[in-house]
């Protein structure tokens, strides 16, 4: 599954330490103990933020990376969430070209299973377009096919963004023409507008 066998060991550990049930985190974090269950056998595929919910009921720090370093546009969203929160643009696109850089060096297998599960909302829903529109990206380079999730409406915009102009902070018409001109149309098909050079620039 999507989640680390060895993360999953970790945060049940935590739990037993803490003297909690299943039904206890159930309760905490407003699931069934079910769910729990699941999480814990490695059979469910939650959302980073679930297992964030959970980790903070059993007091244990989760740590995105642990136990896992291939590239993953869950992490990489939570990375731009981050960076957007300190109203960093830049460094928010950067974790995105990052991604793409690490996807090129991974089989079609390996860069199908970074992209497989939907990343939360990073709070901006230009921003959920164009993740959607790097899945997308991602899947018809490799030749394998594209996650459902990156086709939900919520991953659609209803007027373009150019995006060079939020990273730079102010108008750049000839920018946004070239960026018009030249973006992938996954990501041109949702509204977003970047020039496809900078997909692949360090």
């Amino acid at each position: 599954m999507g989640v680390p066998t060895e993360l999953l060991t970790r945060l049940r550990k935590a739990r037993l330490q803490k003297g909690l049930s299943q039904a206890d985190v159930a309760a905490r974090i407003g699931t069934t103990q079910s769910a729990i269950a699941r999480l814990e056998s490695g059979a469910a595929d939650p959302r980073l933020s679930t297992l964030q919910r959970y980790a903070e009921a059993v007091g244990a720090d989760l740590d995105a990376r642990a136990g896992d370093s291939s590239p993953s546009l869950q992490r990489t969203a939570a990375e731009v969430r981050n960076a957007l929160g300190r109203a960093e643009t830049g460094d928010g696109f950067r974790h995105v070209v990052q991604f793409l850089n690490d996807i090129a060096t991974l089989d079609a297998a390996a860069a199908r299973e970074s992209i497989r599960n939907e990343p939360d909302t990073v709070g901006d829903c230009r921003w959920d377009a164009l993740l959607a529109g790097i899945a997308e990206f991602v899947a018809r380079r490799v030749g394998v096919p594209v996650p459902g999730w990156a086709s939900s409406p919520g991953r659609f915009l209803h007027r373009f963004w150019f995006v060079i102009e939020d990273i730079l902070g102010r108008p750049a018409p000839g920018l946004a023409v070239a960026a018009f001109t030249s973006a992938p149309p996954e990501l041109a098909n949702r509204g977003v507008f970047l020039d496809r050079s900078s997909l692949v620039s360090v």
